[in-house]
C-alpha cells in the first residue's frame, strides 16, 4: 500500500498539469498570421462541399484571403431523438457531419 500512494500522487499531479495548459487562441497575431476556417455543408445525399476559407495577416492587414473548395463523399444520415419547438419528442432523420482534425507544423 505505502508503494501505491506515491505513484497515485504523481498520476495526480500530471493529470492536474495538462488541464492547465489551453492550447486555443483566443485572438489572430495580426501582425504575421495565418487564419483557416473549416466548414461543411451537405449538398445532397451523395455529396457534401467542404471549404477552407484562408486569411493571411500581415502588419495588421490582411493581404490576401481566399478559399478552396472540394467535394467529398456524404457520410449518410441516421436517426435521432429531437424536440421541435412545442417541446413534442420526434424522432428525426439527419445527416453526419465530418470531423475536424488539424495538424500544424
Amino acid at each position: 500500500m505505502k508503494q501505491f500512494l506515491p505513484v497515485a500522487f504523481l498520476c495526480l499531479l500530471f493529470l492536474g498539469a495538462c488541464n492547465q495548459h489551453d492550447d486555443q487562441t483566443r485572438t489572430v497575431n495580426k501582425n504575421g498570421g495565418v487564419e483557416v476556417i473549416l466548414s461543411t455543408k451537405h449538398i445532397d445525399s451523395l455529396k457534401d462541399l467542404l471549404t477552407t476559407h484562408y486569411k493571411v495577416w500581415y502588419k495588421g492587414s490582411v493581404v490576401k484571403e481566399f478559399d478552396k473548395r472540394d467535394t467529398v463523399p456524404s457520410l449518410g444520415e441516421f436517426y435521432t431523438d429531437g424536440e421541435n419547438d412545442n417541446g413534442d419528442d420526434k424522432t428525426l432523420l439527419v445527416k453526419k457531419d465530418y470531423e475536424f482534425y488539424v495538424t500544424v507544423k
